[in-house]
């Protein structure tokens, strides 16, 4: 067998020849959830920032880099142990791991983040989240990452909360049942956007980075040697664009002046208030629809005779699918940035070794405020995509709601209090079963029908919140208002996508409602409104009740 072992000026030693000619096919391990460094995607090929290196190493060395199925990340480190596979990609070295791998030098870094739930309603700023982690908080990381043992040592009061991985720490973290977690920022932003959850932010850097190299078999110093050589041969620009195709988030700049940086997020906020405009692509597209849907008639007239009512549907799904894409991808493009700014203005704001003047405080609360809106803005627009092309997951189970709503209310507190509410309750009946939901996506539907309570109230208004069941097998959550009220024909179009029911003076998208109504459905249960125009409004909400 020939090897072409010289590839763009890369040249391999006489022993190294012969270590790869002996040793053609190396075991490589991935994982399912490391995204983005290395996932599973929607058809199940492994994907990520470590594959493209893969790429890269295969081409340079002439080595066949195989590899191996997916699994989670402690599962790889015991077969790495085992001599079953053979090398890492992005791979942290700690001194545990020196026991069984070596490793090359460091190839890309990454800074570790604490992460919190967002707290407050829709109808108002955010409350403030501590930056670092209270006195005996529990904090979660995910098993086998190197940042464990890094936070028992700066952080030995903190218990440690270990999860199976990335995935169901956000997840928990996103449904309130921890309240802090530590991650890898470019793993975060990458698992925040992709499941679509937009309640869990940026609060601070724990001190910590992640400097990821290649980690291989001890006992083979020589392929250390072969993949630093090819390391070293990828160009800057290709290593920048392997990182710009996966991460999403830059880090701030070293030696950039901190005007400079201020200026920075200053202007990244005014690009996405001008990409605001963008959104006005509903009104476009309504036309694009129109125009498009009146092309295929004029064209199934001229071919009706050879076309049968399938293939009529057919054009009608396609046209529909490319609506649905092209609004999964323009919500994907924006939140991308928006999360850049989000968590950069609060890494700004809290800085307490280089604390802020009062006018840069203020500059960055307009920031902070203006792309908090267009968040909302965003994550509706991305939960009505997923929802319409089906790829939003929905995973009833068993639940106490009680707690749930009544930390629902207390989030609206300060929205209704600023709106100038005279009453905000919430009045369970005793002895109330478990319900069938998701507690992610009820908590995402109560926050809309609090926000909507209070958003078209009146001063000195009330709001309601009621749980009862309607015979043994109904849980039953209402949430009335003393507002204003809507007619018989504002009720017959209030579940019609992007339908402001002429209330387009104040902020909101009009698809709020249709997004509860699916989500509803998807749970097995049902949303439902009476109302009385000038007087007040209520909607319930039905949900399955666990029968004892």
């Amino acid at each position: 067998m020939t090897l072409h072992l010289r590839a763009e000026g890369l040249a391999f030693t006489a022993e190294e020849r012969a270590w790869i000619a002996a040793h053609p096919v190396l075991h490589v391990a991935t994982s399912r959830s490391y995204g983005p460094f290395t996932f599973a995607d929607e058809t199940g090929a492994v994907r990520g920032l470590s594959i493209d290196y893969v790429e890269q190493l295969q081409k340079l060395t002439g080595l066949q880099l195989q590899l191996a199925a997916p699994s989670a990340f402690a599962d790889s480190m015991a077969a790495l142990k085992e001599g079953k596979l053979d090398l890492m990609m992005s791979l942290r070295d700690t001194v545990e791991r020196r026991e069984f791998l070596s490793f090359t030098r460091p190839y890309i870094s990454v800074p570790a983040v604490l992460l919190r739930r967002r707290v407050g309603g829709e109808g108002a700023r955010a409350q403030h989240e501590p930056g670092d982690l209270l006195p005996d908080e529990r904090v979660s990381v995910s098993r086998g990452y190197a940042v464990g043992q890094f936070l028992s040592e700066r952080f030995p009061e903190n218990p440690q909360m270990v999860e199976a991985d990335d995935r169901s720490l956000l997840r928990r973290l996103a449904g309130g049942e921890i309240s802090a977690g530590v991650m890898d920022m470019a793993g975060a932003t990458f698992l925040m956007r992709t499941e679509g959850i937009g309640n869990v932010r940026v609060v601070g850097d724990v001190g910590f980075a992640y400097d990821l190299s290649i980690g291989y078999r001890r006992d083979w110093p020589i392929l250390g040697r072969i993949l630093q050589k090819a390391l070293d041969q990828i160009p800057t620009d290709e290593r920048q664009a392997i990182a710009d195709r996966w991460i999403s988030v830059n880090r701030e700049p070293a030696g950039v002046p901190r005007q400079a940086v201020i200026a920075g997020v200053a202007a990244m906020a005014l690009s996405l208030l001008v990409l605001l405009m963008m959104f006005i692509w509903n009104r476009t597209l309504k036309r694009q629809v129109v125009a498009h849907t009146e092309q295929l008639r004029h064209e199934l007239a001229e071919r009706r005779r050879l076309q049968d009512a399938d293939h009529a549907r057919a054009l009608a799904e396609l046209a529909n699918k490319s609506k649905t894409e092209f609004m999964s991808q323009a919500s994907h493009e924006l939140r991308t940035p928006l999360n850049a700014v989000l968590g950069f203005s609060q890494l700004l704001s809290s800085d307490a070794e280089r604390p802020l003047d009062a006018t840069q405080q203020q500059r960055i609360g307009y920031i902070d405020s203006a792309a908090r809106h267009l968040l909302v803005l965003i994550e509706d627009m991305m939960s009505f995509s997923r929802l319409e092309s089906g790829s939003l997951v929905v995973e009833p189970r068993a639940i106490d709601v009680v707690p749930l709503i009544r930390r629902c209310v207390e989030l609206a507190g300060p929205a209704a209090e600023e709106a100038g509410i005279g009453s905000l309750s919430f009045d369970p009946s005793p002895n109330l079963p478990l319900a069938l939901a998701d507690p992610v996506r009820l908590e995402q539907v109560l926050h809309n029908l609090l926000s909507n309570a209070i958003k078209y109230n009146r001063p000195g208004g009330w709001v309601r919140v009621r749980a009862w069941t309607r015979g043994p097998e109904v849980f039953c959550i209402e949430v009335a208002d003393g507002g204003i009220g809507l007619s018989a024909e504002q009720q017959a179009q209030l579940f019609q996508p992007f339908n402001r029911l002429g209330r387009s003076a104040l902020e909101g998208t009009g698809i709020g409602l249709v997004i509860c109504k699916q989500l509803m459905e998807r749970m097995g249960g049902r949303i439902g409104v009476r109302s009385e125009a000038g007087e007040s409004s209520s909607f319930t909400v039905e949900l399955r009740a666990v029968v004892a």
